[in-house]
Order: C-alpha cells, then sequence, then structure tokens
C-alpha cells in the first residue's frame, strides 16, 4: 500500500476526490435525514470506492468505473422520457468519473506490462543482462552500496535471498504477484534484483575478489588486522541501491534497509565490511555488527573497533629507546599493580606467540609472577590460532615491550606510543 499522503498516478486523484466528496455528501445527507440507510449505504460504497482509487487499487478502479458508469446511464435514461437539466448535468458528471477510471485502469494497466515498470519478467530481463563491471559515467548519484568481503563463496538463489530480505525487512518477497506481496526478488547467482516499495536494491554475490588489483590494495592497507582481512578474501556480496519507486530517492532509508539486509547475510566468512561511496573499509567484528543497528552507522564505518596493529621495524631506534624504558622502569608498574585496589586499567603490550607467528598485542594484567604475567588478551589479534579478544594468556617479562596503568584519569607509560607515531609518519589515538 502507497503512502496516503502521496498522489495517485495515472490521472486517479480527479475521481478519487469526487467519489470521497460524493460520499461524504450521502452520508452526512442521510444522516440528517434520519439516518436515511439508502443514502448512507451509497455515500459510504463511495467513500470506499474513493479511499481504493487513491491507494490505486485495480478493483477499487474497476468498482468506480462501474458505479459510476451505472449512475451515469440511470439518469440518461431518465432523459429519453423527461427531460431535465439537472439529470443531463448528473448524467455528465458521474459518466466522466466512470471515464476517468476506465482511462486510469487502461494506462495502469499499460504502465505495468512496459520496461518502465520492475516486473518479475523485467526485472529478471534486467538481472540476466546486468554488467557489474559497466561505469554509470553519466549519473552523478552517489553509489549507496555497503559491500562484504568474504572468506568464501556464499551459496545463494533467489529464494533463499528472499527468506534473508524477509527476516531483514519484514513482509512477503516470496511472491511476484506485486499486488499480493511487498515485493519480490529475482535473478540467479551472482546477480539478483530487489523490489520492495522503497525502490529497486541490487544483490551480487561473486566468488572472486573485490579489487581486480588486490596485491595492490593490500599493500597500502598498513593496519595489519585490515590488511590480513583483505588479502584472505576470495569472494564478496553487496547490496547496492538502484532507483526510488517514486521522487527524489531517500538515502538514509535506503542505507538503512542495506544495513539490515548486510546483518543478516554476514556469516562466520565474513571478513571486512566496504562502504564505496566514502571509500570507508574495516575488519567485520561483532562491534561492527552492533554498531550497524543504529540509524547512521553507515557513516562511520572506518571506526575501529580495536586498537590498531601496524608492523614496526625492530631495528627502529626509537622503538628500541622505548622498550628499553619501559623495562627500566617496570618496577614503577609493579608497585602501582601491587597497590591496586582492583585490576581494572592496568596493561601491558608483550609480545605474544603461537606457533611460527608472532604479534606485539596490548593485553590487561591479572597477575604477576617473579618471571611471568597472567593476562587476558585486550584486543582480537591478526593472527594467533584461536587466541581471541579475552583469551588468556602467561608472558615472560623478558617479552614486555610497554606498559600503562592510570593515575586518576592520566596514564602513566606508554612508552612505545611516539615511536609508533613516528614510524607511520602520521598520529594515531592512543588506544595504540
Amino acid at each position: 500500500m502507497k503512502p496516503f499522503f502521496q498522489l495517485p498516478r495515472f490521472e486517479l486523484a480527479w475521481p478519487s476526490f469526487w467519489a470521497t466528496l460524493l460520499g461524504l455528501f450521502l452520508v452526512s445527507v442521510g444522516l440528517l435525514a434520519g439516518f436515511d440507510a439508502t443514502l448512507i449505504v451509497m455515500g459510504a460504497l463511495c467513500l470506499a470506492i474513493g479511499v481504493l482509487i487513491w491507494q490505486e487499487i485495480p478493483t477499487g478502479v474497476v468498482l468506480g468505473f462501474v458505479f459510476f458508469g451505472l449512475l451515469a446511464a440511470s439518469h440518461a435514461w431518465k432523459l429519453v422520457f423527461d427531460f431535465q437539466w439537472r439529470s443531463l448535468g448528473y448524467s455528465l458528471g458521474f459518466g466522466s468519473i466512470a471515464y476517468s477510471c476506465w482511462q486510469g485502469f487502461r494506462a495502469r494497466r499499460e504502465f505495468l506490462n512496459s520496461d518502465q515498470f520492475m516486473t518479475p519478467d523485467n526485472v529478471m530481463n534486467a538481472a540476466t543482462n546486468f554488467d557489474p563491471s559497466a561505469d554509470d559515467d553519466d549519473s552523478d548519484s552517489p553509489m549507496v552500496s555497503l559491500v562484504l568481503l568474504q572468506r568464501q563463496p556464499k551459496y545463494m538463489e533467489s529464494m533463499i535471498l528472499a527468506k534473508h530480505v524477509e527476516s531483514a525487512w519484514g513482509g512477503d518477497y516470496s511472491n511476484d504477484d506485486e499486488e499480493a506481496a511487498d515485493g519480490f526478488v529475482v535473478g540467479d547467482d551472482p546477480v539478483f534484483m530487489i523490489k520492495t516499495e522503497l525502490g529497486m536494491f541490487l544483490m551480487h554475490n561473486h566468488a572472486a575478489t573485490y579489487w581486480t588489483d588486490v596485491d595492490e590494495v593490500v599493500e597500502s592497507i598498513t593496519e595489519l588486522r585490515l590488511r590480513k582481512a583483505v588479502e584472505d578474501h576470495q569472494a564478496w556480496l553487496s547490496v547496492d541501491f538502484l532507483s526510488a519507486s517514486d521522487g527524489e530517492p531517500n538515502i538514509p532509508k535506503a542505507y538503512s534497509m542495506i544495513m539490515s539486509l548486510i546483518l543478516e547475510l554476514a556469516d562466520e566468512d565474513t571478513l571486512a565490511i566496504f562502504r564505496p561511496e566514502s571509500m570507508d573499509i574495516n575488519v567485520w567484528s561483532d562491534e561492527m555488527a552492533a554498531r550497524l543497528l543504529e540509524p547512521d552507522a553507515y557513516k562511520q564505518i572506518a571506526e575501529l573497533d580495536n586498537a590498531p596493529v601496524v608492523r614496526v621495524s625492530a631495528d627502529d631506534p626509537a622503538m628500541q629507546l622505548a622498550v628499553a624504558t619501559a623495562k627500566e622502569r617496570w618496577p614503577e608498574f609493579l608497585e602501582a599493580f601491587q597497590n591496586r585496589v582492583s585490576n581494572e586499567g592496568f596493561a601491558i603490550k608483550a609480545k605474544v606467540t603461537v606457533g611460527d607467528s608472532s604479534e606485539f598485542i596490548w593485553i590487561d594484567v591479572v597477575g604477576i609472577e617473579p618471571h611471568y604475567v597472567h593476562v587476558n588478551l585486550a584486543n582480537d589479534p591478526v593472527e594467533l590460532g584461536d587466541l581471541r579478544l579475552g583469551s588468556r594468556v602467561e608472558v615472560p617479562l623478558e617479552d614486555l615491550c610497554d606498559w600503562c596503568y592510570f593515575v586518576g584519569e592520566q596514564p602513566v607509560g606508554l612508552f612505545t606510543l611516539e615511536a609508533i607515531k613516528m614510524s607511520q609518519g602520521k598520529s594515531i589515538s592512543d588506544e595504540s
């Protein structure tokens, strides 16, 4: 059902207006005449016809044509035996409304059968012939889309996608009858089209890397966690907003619907999320999934959920000095930890090794022994086997490279922070 305050198409506003006006008049007269049942019923019928025509419902348009056509014919028949100007006026007026209903019905039918309207057959044809590599150079519109980088391709059929759409947006998308459903899904892997009341959406599902020059993209990424996600992806899927059903496109609403469907499509193989319009990219995480539930989350796709992981040379003089300072001043941290009220706010950065992989990562201190520190990982590692945020590990003191605790709101420590800033040639958040 279309929005009630939106004018009907196919020049149906005029017959809807007069049907509603006549209905109100007849109901009012019927009530004033002592509840005249005939007038009230006829008025209610006119009101119902007016509403149905306003909503472009075919049954209402046909009913309007028949009802007002009969009224016009009855008054025309009276003219044969008793000519009166009033009967002539009624006949012409009702005939005009009936004619408008008929013209509107024909215009609607021609529109639905034309290429202007995305019927299932037309959409199927468009999906079959769609070229995802073609650039629309003539369009100045932003690309309203979100992309998921996947570890492996996702199996998809139109019926499966319809169920995902119904779960994300509600409604019925399994029926290709535009009158009986809220929309429909058509197409074959890897391209599907989704018709909704808001407009048309496109879903890609490709068993290939998103970028043809993916190696160059990987090399340009300094954050190691994101770098690995882009490097590991072997497939991608996206949801794009193509066009609005009526008037100007509602971009925030389109993004909201895209985010809901992206959340529904994401799974254990999802590695990263990318927004082509702003070129923002981020690692996929539970925190990212939770943020996508917020209205304007698409504007903060690049906001980090973990401290950035960057590569710094072991021979870097500034880093060597920072690590030496942290180890030399370790007794300060030890004393503060022994006099603590709680474990909260005490963290170290140390080398954690699993197999052949090692990472320097911030970890929350749980307990300290003479040669070991018991810790919980404070960030998700890039590639440390099964270790995750919160995993408990033991770190030898010799692998310590930095530490931090708070006095009030003032941090103490963070000796490697400046070295990392200098190495990267730019400022980064103190959370690193």
